[in-house]
């Protein structure tokens, strides 16, 4: 039994990597084992040998216990966890193979980049030098070159560091050599995070001329990081750093980008950060960072197309019957014709929601308060600008709401409900001559609807279940106390989801008084084979009010404009959304809609908006726009795609955007060509051209193990 003895011995430490105490020793089984009389151990058949994550199989084991050596002969097989693969033809190792030469070896890592060499050298269990090598993470078939690969004297792979140094590398393309250099340090595809150069990428605009990015990320720690990336063009020196920066309890990334170009003269700049935190009691903060040094910046950059930019600080908490939150946002604003400092630069918001379900009334009540203050950097009392409000107005609000809800069911399936609602309202308003200085408002309201919803469901496995529910709601709402200027309800909208609200107003300074009565009526369609579709009509009647509603909300005068508004979606393929109002005479108010397409290879999706113009939304000119989004799989590793945006009121497009994307398992090449049609005073028309080019294999997440090639 004195070969037992030794086996147990022999492979008590871990094979190709560092033991410890805690390490369970290593088993041996094979076909035949025998100890010749010169002391020479000799495993054969089948012969595998396990040691905790590490798995090696072979032909055979030859151990030699007076030069301490292994000889081992394959077809050998070596699984150093799930991320390492060894496999070669013939091996001599040291005792607990932590040394040794393997010939006409393959290291394999992460099932992603595999390594050729004619000779394989184990040291310390820790590095593996490689010879006369090829590194490829394509498909390999038969005799001819891969798609790409390295090719290197040699080649070290540090499994602790998790990097692979290469002496003497030149990249080749189908064989072909393209680049040459004496050092390159790249990471092994199980590697996170490590300082170096990032794959470049080419970037040409009309405005800026050809120019390319060559990122270079910094490791500053297990837990912060930064990208400096020099942008350089025959127009532009720029840098773009980004800063990332991981807590115990939150985030934060920022963007910091520095400009000097000539197209204009002075100095160019964005900051846009953001970040989130976890707070004691189950809160959260977030904030938002976004400023620049011009109007058109972002665009000529393709940094963004934002035309205002918010900078704040929000705390909320949400639970089942508990809403709170606080925000302070200052905003810049990009738009022609704007002055920052005649509009509310510098807005707080706080509120906060309860609910309660009382047993004595039933129904549910919710509780309100609410602190709101707008801020401009002007002081003039007049309105230059003509927006109906003095161009220094400051305003603040203080509120407190309550508000019953309740349904009953009655007779043959009617649903009864009832709404009661109060508030009070308290006001500063400063720098506006137009209103007092100190306001009280009192908002009260009630409702009452009737729904009755009607089901007809068809017979069988595939039968087709139809609602049919026609809703009326009489509703009543009063205000008294002052005027106020409207701030924070410019914009209404009118749809479906509010059709039956008590107020539709999004916000507190604009109230929808007066006696009304809300009439709807929705069908539903609801298929076991997947067809689902709805329609809603409905309307506004009122005996009074409505006056301060905008033309484009559907909601002024004494009769709303008709909403109609319907989906359908089908087992898979097609989506359709939609949404109209128009008066009595078929003049339309608003419309969108949308529709998406999903088959096999084609991904579409186009969109219609519409807006008719109006002075009291800034709009002078109606809106009229159709996109289109699109992607189509050539096979499966090519898909282009196109974005399209045109414009019926300039009749012609106002963005154009193609691309062509080509991705298997080894390489990822991106192609793209956008022009921007739309101009203003700081922005003018541009073309860009990009080009993306990515090696698969280096870096964790850096392969898509569904994409797999096949030999023929």
């Amino acid at each position: 039994m004195r070969w037992l003895v030794v086996i147990f011995w022999l492979f008590a430490t871990p094979l190709l990597a560092q033991t410890t105490d805690e390490e369970a020793p290593a088993a041996l089984v094979a076909d035949r084992i025998e100890l010749t009389a010169d002391d020479l151990l000799v495993a054969s058949g089948n012969v595998e040998i396990l040691q905790g994550d590490t798995r090696m199989t072979a032909a055979e084991v030859r151990y030699d216990g007076a030069t301490d050596t292994l000889r081992i002969t394959g077809p050998i097989r070596i699984q150093d966890g799930p991320d390492v693969l060894i496999l070669a033809e013939q091996a001599e190792m040291s005792q607990g193979l932590q040394d040794g030469i393997l010939r006409s070896a393959r290291l394999v890592l992460d099932q992603q980049l595999q390594l050729a060499a004619a000779q394989m050298q184990r040291v310390d269990g820790r590095y593996t030098q490689l010879w006369k090598v090829g590194a490829t993470s394509c498909h390999v078939c038969g005799t001819g070159p891969p798609l790409w690969q390295i090719r290197a004297r040699r080649i070290v792979h540090d499994q602790e560091e998790q990097q692979l140094y290469f002496d003497n590398m030149r990249f080749e393309v189908y064989g072909i050599p393209i680049l040459y250099l004496p050092r390159l340090r790249l990471p092994d595809p199980n590697l996170d995070r490590a300082t170096g150069f990032l794959l470049p990428s080419i970037r040409t605009t009309s405005r800026l001329g050809w120019g390319i990015k060559a990122p270079y990320f910094v490791k500053l720690g297990d837990h912060a990081d930064v990208t400096i990336t020099p942008y350089l063009s025959p127009r532009t020196r720029t840098v773009e750093l980004t800063f990332r920066r991981a807590f115990v309890n939150g985030d934060i990334e920022a963007d910091v980008n520095l400009t000097d170009d000539d197209l204009i003269d002075d100095g160019r700049w964005a900051i846009l950060a953001e970040g989130a935190f976890d707070l004691p009691r189950d809160f959260k903060l977030t904030f938002d960072v976004q400023m620049v040094s011009d109007d058109g910046y972002l665009l000529d950059y393709g940094y963004g197309s934002q035309d205002r930019l918010p900078t704040g600080i929000e705390i909320t908490r949400t639970d089942r019957d508990e809403n709170t939150s606080a925000a302070l946002i200052s905003y810049q604003t990009l738009r022609d014709g704007e002055d920052a400092k005649t509009l509310p630069s510098i807005t707080f918001d706080a509120d906060y929601t309860r609910r309660l379900f009382p047993e004595v009334l039933g129904g549910e009540v919710q509780l309100t308060g609410a602190l709101q203050s707008y801020y401009r950097e002007s002081s003039a009392i007049t309105d230059a600008d003509g927006d109906g409000l003095a161009d220094g107005l400051d305003l603040g609000r203080a509120s407190a709401a309550a508000s019953w809800t309740r349904d009953w069911i009655v007779g043959p399936g009617f649903v009864f409900g009832a709404a009661v609602e109060g508030a009070v309202d308290f006001y500063s308003i400063n720098e506006d001559p137009s209103f007092d200085s100190a306001v009280t408002r009192t908002r009260q309201g009630a409702a009452v609807s009737l729904r009755w919803p009607l089901i007809h469901r068809g017979g069988g496995s595939g039968g087709v279940t139809h609602v049919l529910e026609p809703a009326v709601q009489l509703a009543w709402v009063d205000t008294s106390g002052g005027d106020v200027p409207n701030e924070d309800s410019t914009r209404v909208e009118f749809d479906e989801g509010n059709l039956f609200a008590l107020d539709r107003s999004p916000g507190a300074n604009l109230t929808e008084v007066g006696r009304r009565a809300d009439f709807g009526l929705t069908w539903s369609r609801f298929g076991a084979d997947g067809w689902d579709s709805s329609l809603t009509v409905g309307r506004v009647m009122r005996a009074s009010g409505g006056d301060g509603f905008t033309d484009t909300s559907g909601l002024s005068g004494d009769r709303s404009d008709w909403l109609i508004s319907g989906t359908l979606a089908t087992p898979g393929a097609f989506d359709l959304i939609g949404r109209l109002t128009f008066a009595d005479d078929f003049t339309v108010s608003k419309n969108e809609i949308r529709a998406d397409w999903t088959g096999d290879r084609v991904r579409m999706g186009s969109a219609y908006a519409y807006l008719r113009a109006d002075v009291d939304e800034d709009r002078p000119i109606a809106v009229s726009e159709l996109t289109l989004d699109a992607a189509y799989d050539f096979n499966d590793t090519v898909t282009g795609e196109v974005d399209w945006r045109y414009d019926f009121n300039t009749g012609q497009t106002a963005f154009a955007e193609v691309g062509l994307t080509f991705v298997n398992e080894c390489v990822e090449v991106g192609v793209s060509v956008s022009r921007r049609f739309t101009s203003s005073a700081t922005v003018s028309p541009s073309t860009d051209f990009g080009l993306v080019i990515g090696l698969r294999g280096f870096g964790t997440g850096s392969a898509d193990r569904q994409i797999r090639k096949s030999c023929r």
